[in-house]
């Protein structure tokens, strides 16, 4: 019994078990966006019942080897464990990796008959796998429409170093073979067209454009957008780049890329230029931590004013700014210091300062503030359709996606079979 470095580690997983406290109320379950029966699968651990453990993640959570990996357990189940008032959190996701990587079973399961209609899944990220996963449970044929194969950001963009790509086809092919009626590979141009066949439509289609830095000199060369960059070295593609590269944006994303060209390159110099300070950051404190590990530098209140150069990159001039507390913000405020201006030499500069919904997409489903608006049931302003994930909630964690693809699944079924 082994982690994916081949270290044995059953002794250890079973003394993290034996700290359980097994809290009446279970707040890291709480924590937890699709609610993993955490406190259960660490009892089966504790009593040696692993191949029941790993079913009782299995049948919770339709990513279970990729959350095993990148899910941030320091801000969500950990963050909550009352051990750690005692010395430390229980190793949730540890524990978590250790039945995913152990005891897989039979991926080929005896699932319910197909009792019901067909239902439209538009999307092959977490949230519409998700979606796929349970409403199949129900008794539903699933069409999954995508434009790539399924997967989502987690194949495509997280870096190998994080997350490697066997492990995300663990759980793809364990849906594939399970849990998708029909994959249907190319666009959805209008809802209009997949009304005409279904009477439910699912939308979890990510953010497909990223955010545009408006500075001068934004189209000189050298300058890239993080997701081509994410995506070449997920690839194992050459990236050709110079010996100074700044990423801009203080998010998961900027640090993914700062970390994996630093990893990849570790003879260049890689900064990240962000401009709030450290404690405004968006990242996970385990990619911060990484990033300082691996030699990333760090240019903190630095607000991007122009890309310095003349068809290349040769710098970014940027502001120093000062910072306050705002009332209505949970991050603090910024104002640019007059007269502060320099340039960082650069010879390449990433963009990474967010992403946002494909400009245009679906034009019938309305938008609020750049996102796909859902109410209550999570059903959009046309009947019938649904949507969740990362193109409702501006992009979070992948267990995110899966809890409103989840939950999506279940106010489907409501909706459908409420006539009856």
């Amino acid at each position: 019994m082994t982690d994916l470095k081949g270290n044995n580690i059953l002794e250890k997983m079973m003394h993290e078990a034996e700290r359980c406290l097994f809290c009446f109320d279970a707040p890291c379950e709480k924590n937890c966006p699709i609610n993993l029966p955490i406190s259960n699968f660490i009892h089966m651990i504790r009593n040696k019942n692993f191949y029941g453990a790993y079913e009782k993640v299995r049948e919770s959570h339709p990513m279970i080897n990729v959350a095993g990996f990148i899910c941030p357990e320091e801000i969500l189940c950990q963050k909550e464990c009352i051990r750690s008032k005692i010395d430390s959190p229980i190793k949730i996701r540890e524990l978590h990796n250790f039945l995913t990587l152990n005891f897989v079973k039979n991926q080929n399961l005896s699932l319910t008959p197909y009792k019901y209609e067909d239902v439209a899944i538009i999307g092959g990220g977490p949230a519409s796998l998700s979606c796929t996963f349970f409403l199949r449970t129900l008794g539903y044929k699933t069409h999954i429409f995508t434009e790539e194969d399924i997967g989502g950001i987690p194949f495509t963009e997280i870096s190998n170093d994080r997350l490697q790509n066997e492990i995300v086809e663990k759980d793809i092919d364990f849906i594939k073979d399970n849990f998708i009626y029909e994959l249907n590979i190319g666009k959805v141009k209008t809802i209009e067209e997949l009304k005409k066949d279904f009477k439910a439509i699912f939308i979890g289609i990510g953010l497909g454009d990223e955010t545009k830095l408006e500075i001068p000199g934004i189209d000189k060369n050298g300058v890239f957008y993080a997701r081509k960059i994410l995506r070449d070295l997920k690839n194992g593609k050459e990236v050709f780049l110079g010996n100074r590269i700044g990423v801009i944006g203080g998010g998961n994303v900027a640090f993914d890329v700062a970390n994996s060209l630093k990893n990849r390159f570790k003879e260049k110099e890689v900064f990240i230029i962000y401009r709030r300070g450290l404690k405004d950051l968006k990242c996970y404190p385990e990619e911060l931590e990484r990033a300082k590990n691996l030699g990333v530098n760090f240019y903190f209140q630095s607000s991007p004013i122009e890309i310095s150069g003349d068809k290349k990159v040769e710098g970014l001039k940027v502001s120093q700014v000062s910072l306050k507390e705002s009332e209505r913000e949970k991050r603090r405020s910024f104002e640019l210091i007059d007269k502060s201006e320099f340039i960082i030499p650069l010879d390449n500069i990433v963009v990474a300062v967010g992403q946002e919904i494909e400009d245009g997409i679906f034009p019938e489903i309305e938008k609020e503030n750049g996102l796909i608006k859902i109410d209550e049931n999570y059903m959009t302003n046309v009947n019938g359709v649904f949507a969740g994930g990362d193109c409702v909630n501006g992009g979070q964690t992948v267990t995110k996606a899966a809890s409103e693809g989840k939950i999506a699944a279940f106010k489907i079924d409501e909706f459908l079979r409420r006539s009856e």
